[in-house]
């Protein structure tokens, strides 16, 4: 079988995870400064006044939650790609591999064609439903447009990023990512700057940008020799091997989706108060929280391929050492991080707006808010991606699905109508963490002892051709 960049089913579990999360921690951290880029860019520079500048950052920000929502089911069926193919890196089958590289690649080009098309069609409609508010909605709709042009690009990307990932390979996505990312923030000066295109800029240029991510990482697996290679005669829709990317991924697709209407949710609550400061300030705190995210997102990403790996290979003490040590490193790095982030949150927020005092306020109440629950998302994060990775997609989409946004749904249509204030709107994050960790730690509990038990009964078990030569 051809080489894995890190294979996670022997070794030292610590150095592995540390190994795969850094890439990993600086793939999204360059990413999300490319979006930071964006967000200032746009902030300081996207019109000729300080309204005409909020009102350019307002359409960008009020985009996030619908587009999220839109494109997060189909990035999620990636995760039935990536289990998938880290389940047969641990059992050393390179045929599945192949099969499941040209299936994911086949329906990640169906999806993205049809999706940026409905999205460029319906983008007005749909910011209208969300009640965007009037003065940024024409701007908002130009955005949506541009960046949906390059949603079949993203989803190739998120696909083949994810098989990339599930052999251990995290530094190619980062490569990829960095090109691509140094073009979008060249682009967005060009657009807004030179041309002043404002929120419609911004939008080109991440479309740019996603097209660009995608050609390079296509080329790689095209020209690799490795078991990734992509062969265009082969791009196919292999119906066995779809049916297991979708039994996998559509759960976590629909966990996605959950996450983000719960989000979108709380966006419609955001805008009902027809406030620019609000939106400004809420997407500016989001950003800049994103990081102690993402840092800890790499060790969850880094959990969650180990465990597909020792799935595949059946080996249930190094999948229960993982998440020990997974919980305890996560644990450690959102409370130091967070604390840090609190302690200079004022600096970095006024980056955005920084003749805007009431917007950066805004924001540090909401990131003081905010990151004081992070580390519940992040385990959430863990013992939700462990569940998915040793097969079982269903139980913590339902999970999420309940623990996630119906809570969000169910505060905002009870507590927030009670008391009817920005801050309200903001801890329905952490109690829906809070209770979703709970219940996703204890249904991992029962499947890793499930799923153990099975393991052992079929390692006991008489081999059938053993019997066979026996009897003879």
């Amino acid at each position: 079988m051809a080489k894995v960049k890190i294979d996670m089913t022997e070794g030292k579990i610590l150095p592995l995870l540390t190994r795969f999360a850094l890439p990993t921690m600086a793939t999204s951290i360059i990413n999300q400064l490319f979006n930071t880029a964006d967000t200032i860019v746009v902030g300081r520079w996207g019109g000729a006044t300080p309204e005409a500048r909020e009102i350019a950052l307002s359409a960008v920000s009020a985009c996030g939650p619908l587009v999220s929502m839109i494109i997060t089911f189909f990035v999620g069926l990636s995760v039935g790609s990536g289990v998938l193919v880290s389940h047969a890196v641990g059992a050393k089958e390179e045929h599945s591999i192949k099969k499941t590289v040209h299936t994911s690649v086949t329906l990640a080009t169906i999806c993205g064609v049809l999706l940026g098309v409905l999205g460029f069609a319906f983008a007005r409609p749909l910011l209208i439903l969300m009640e965007t508010p009037d003065a940024v909605l024409d701007q908002a709709v130009l955005y949506m447009r541009a960046y949906f042009a390059g949603i079949p690009a993203q989803l190739i990307y998120s696909y083949c990023s994810a098989m990339l990932q599930a052999t251990g390979d995290s530094t190619r996505p980062l490569l990829f990512l960095s090109v691509s990312g140094v073009i979008n923030v060249i682009l967005n000066l060009v657009m807004v700057l030179g041309f002043g295109e404002g929120a419609l800029g911004v939008g080109i240029a991440t479309a740019v940008a996603q097209w660009v991510s995608c050609i390079m990482i296509l080329i790689y697996m095209l020209r690799t020799n490795g078991f990734l290679k992509l062969q265009p005669r082969e791009l196919m829709l292999d119906i066995p091997t779809l049916k297991d990317v979708l039994r996998l991924g559509v759960p976590a697709g629909i966990q996605n989706s959950m996450f983000a209407i719960g989000n979108l949710v709380m966006q419609v609550a955001l805008n009902s108060f027809n406030s620019s400061i609000y939106v400004s300030g809420s997407s500016i705190a989001s950003n800049v929280g994103a990081y102690t995210q993402f840092i800890c997102g790499g060790f969850c990403t880094a959990a969650y391929v180990f465990v597909g790996q020792n799935t595949g290979a059946k080996n249930m003490p190094r999948i229960r050492e993982c998440m020990k040590i997974s919980t305890v490193t996560v644990s450690a790095l959102a409370v130091g991080l967070n604390s840090i982030l609190n302690l200079v949150s004022l600096p970095l927020l006024t980056l955005f707006a920084p003749n805007n005092p009431e917007v950066v306020e805004f924001a540090r109440i909401k990131l003081i808010v905010n990151s004081s629950f992070y580390v519940m998302g992040h385990l959430e994060g863990i013992y939700g991606s462990a569940i998915r990775a040793m097969g079982k997609s269903t139980l913590p989409m339902i999970v999420s699905v309940v623990g996630i946004c119906g809570v969000r749904v169910l505060w905002i249509n009870t507590v927030f109508v009670w008391i009817r204030h920005p801050l309200t709107i903001f801890f329905a994050y952490g109690a829906s963490w809070t209770i979703t960790f709970i219940v996703q730690a204890i249904i991992y509990r029962r499947v890793q002892k499930k799923v153990g038990e099975q393991w052992e009964r079929e390692k006991n078990a008489p081999d059938v051709a053993e019997l066979a030569e026996a009897n003879t």
